[in-house]
């Protein structure tokens, strides 16, 4: 066995010594091509990044007066460090293309790496390339601006929708805004007396940051005061206005169509037609002029609106506080200026003023005597049309945890202020169904709410108006949206940058 050992022994030292003799030959080039490859690799990567960079910075830029392209190949020539693991030759091919509806930029470049192992194979340098592109869609963002009364920190505010306005492009983003709290008021674009008509004048453009005579936006948004109850469907209703304008004028379908909606409360007045001739809700006893129901049939006895917003905490049972006339249909002279600083306007009975005439006679709308006692229903719509009647309020919370829970909406008792802040909160609910259901715009809406210092804003309600996937009424058929709650200053800007960012990066 010791022989038969040994000689097994021999026989497997022969072929060790063997395979000893043969390895560096079989392993140098093995390995070799393995380090070859690695360092392309680490090359292809380094090269890919700096395209990437070159592409997001660049693209940042796109669809301003910048010179892109220059830009990007600067981007570039840094990312990239000369001669890196001795490549050279550096070859770029940068492109922007410009359509209707979108910026594009394209980044491909190319470099030389030496191979060091793969010589032996005869191939002594591979090429390593690497690609990248940033688009940018053009926007359409209506900003709409909770100004009631309880939002006492309005400073902070202001400066925190003003960096929010300038995340976006002058000259080629959209923007305008629309702010609310008795009633709402489209500030920018600055045009007075208001145009309601979807084809009219308007609607968020591209000037938002260029000077102009009654202001810009970031004029508006400084100029902004506070006070007042918080009609919530009203702002809604005009931004969805203001974005069909621009969207008429522009005929351009593709755009991103987004609202942000910032409120620090929960709806607590609506906005009324009552003598709409269509759904008369007037007593027949009443004894106002413009009554349908004892009115003649000229079309001056028919086509006098009394139209005014009421408020009513949801759950008060005392007297509404109504009806008084409406920022934007007043006919008159002020500059947009003058209805952003708010000075306790608008809260002017209806029946003084500019629409004095249009009350004439009635015991319980005027002046003195605002508890809506000439109504024999709260109407069945606002005046923008939408539904003062449903039962998702039920369920609504607020940030604080409370609830309408037990509360009944009764449209027939129209003087109980808890009727009208129903109606108010189910008017803003509809018409948050009705923007996100217009499949032309495909609009996304976006909350911010704050509940700093005196804010209570209902989170219930705020995640169905934003279709958020956590609400509980989320609906597949709409945009999807953002709600983003806040609970001091520097939360707050944190949620509009935030929201700025979620909007840009569906416009990249």
């Amino acid at each position: 066995m010791r022989a038969s050992f040994r000689r097994g022994g021999r026989r497997r030292g022969s072929i060790g010594v063997l395979f000893a003799t043969m390895l560096p030959s079989l392993l140098i080039p093995v390995v070799g091509l393995g380090i070859d490859e690695s360092r392309l690799f680490i090359v292809q990567a380094q090269l890919q990044s700096a395209v990437d960079g070159a592409a997001l910075g660049s693209g940042r830029l796109l669809g301003t007066d910048a010179n892109t392209t220059e830009i990007a190949g600067e981007f570039l020539q840094a990312d990239y460090p000369t001669g890196f693991w001795g490549s050279t030759n550096l070859q770029s091919n940068i492109g922007y293309t410009k359509t209707f509806i979108m910026n594009k930029i394209t980044i491909s470049a190319s470099v030389d790496v030496p191979l060091m192992f793969s010589k032996i194979l005869g191939q002594y340098q591979s090429l390593v390339t690497a690609y990248a592109e940033a688009t940018r869609k053009e926007t359409r963002v209506e900003l709409v601006i909770d100004r009631s009364g309880s939002m006492t920190e309005l400073s902070t505010l202001q400066a925190t929708a003003a960096q929010f306005v300038e995340s976006f492009i002058s000259g080629y983003d959209e923007l305008g805004l629309v702010v609310f709290s008795n009633s709402g008021v489209v500030l920018y674009p600055t045009t007075r007396p208001y145009n309601a008509s979807t084809t009219s004048s308007g609607g968020p453009d591209t000037s938002f940051e260029t000077t102009q005579t009654n202001g810009n936006l970031l004029t508006m948004i400084n100029d902004l005061g506070s006070g007042g109850f918080t009609n919530m469907s009203e702002g809604l209703a005009l931004a969805y206005i203001e974005l069909q304008k621009a969207n008429y004028r522009d005929q351009d379908p593709t755009r991103l169509n987004a609202i942000v909606l910032f409120t620090d409360g929960f709806p607590n007045a609506v906005s009324l037609y009552p003598n709409n001739p269509s759904s008369n809700s007037l007593l027949s006893t009443s004894k106002c002029k413009y009554n349908p129901a004892t009115a003649g049939t000229t079309t001056a006895d028919l086509d006098t609106q009394i139209v005014g917003w009421a408020g009513g905490s949801p759950g008060g049972t005392g007297a509404p506080f109504g009806m008084y006339f409406l920022a934007n249909t007043a006919t008159d002279s002020n500059t947009t200026a003058y209805w952003a600083t708010y000075k306790n306007k608008p809260d002017q009975a209806i029946g003084t003023g500019y629409l004095a005439t249009a009350v004439t006679s009635c015991a319980d709308l005027g002046a003195g005597t605002p508890n809506l006692g000439d109504l024999k229903q709260i109407p069945s719509t606002n005046y923008w049309g939408d539904s003062t009647s449903d039962t998702g309020y039920t369920t609504a919370f607020s940030a604080s945890g409370s609830s309408y829970s037990g509360r009944t909406y009764t449209s027939t008792s129209p003087n109980v202020g808890g009727n009208i802040g129903i109606a108010a909160w189910n008017t803003t609910d509809a018409v948050s169904r009705r923007i996100l259901g217009d499949t032309t715009l495909n609009p996304t809406i976006y909350v911010i709410g704050y509940n700093g210092s005196e804010g209570n804003p209902d989170s219930y309600l705020l995640n169905r108006l934003a279709n958020t996937t956590a609400s509980t009424d989320y609906n597949s058929t709409y945009q999807a949206g953002q709600y983003v709650l806040a609970s001091d200053p520097a939360a707050l800007a944190e949620a509009f940058q935030a929201v700025a960012a979620s909007i840009l990066r569906l416009a990249q």
